[in-house]
């Protein structure tokens, strides 16, 4: 009988490799849609601009690489709120709202927000670059 021992053991070592590798080019590719992200996020005070973060993770059946914030007013800036919401489910009635600091200081009646879609535009504006890094 044969010893293919050292043939399995250099096959799980070409699939680790190829799952590190695929690693990093997943963590470049979010990186790139990152730093566009930071380019087109709108900033009053800058902290969601400074809250864009990415990650990967590596799981049993996928490589995952994630970019967003954590900031509770993230998704609102981006889908839009009130009449302008992505989804149409935005409030449909005018309302006040107060701003506490930063150069829109004061009380402001409103309909809602324009969606600043800086996210999925990083994504979009970067699709031909991420599937080279990716290897198409």
């Amino acid at each position: 009988m044969a010893d293919n021992s050292e043939f399995i053991r250099s096959m799980e070592n070409a699939t680790a490799q190829m799952v590190l590798d695929m690693e990093k080019k997943v963590e470049k590719a979010c990186l790139l849609v990152e730093n566009q992200a930071k380019q087109d996020c709108p900033v009053d005070q800058g902290f969601l601009r400074a809250s864009i973060t990415s990650e990967t993770e590596v799981t049993g059946d996928a490589i995952t690489g994630r970019i967003g914030s954590n900031l509770e007013y993230a998704p609102y800036v981006h889908n839009g709120t009130g009449i302008y919401a992505v989804n149409g489910d935005g409030r449909k009635t005018p309302w006040f709202y107060n701003v506490k600091a930063g150069k829109y200081k004061g009380e402001h009646l409103t309909v809602g927000q324009r969606p600043q879609p800086f996210l999925a535009y990083a994504s979009l504006f970067n699709r031909d670059k991420i599937e080279k890094i990716l290897g198409g």
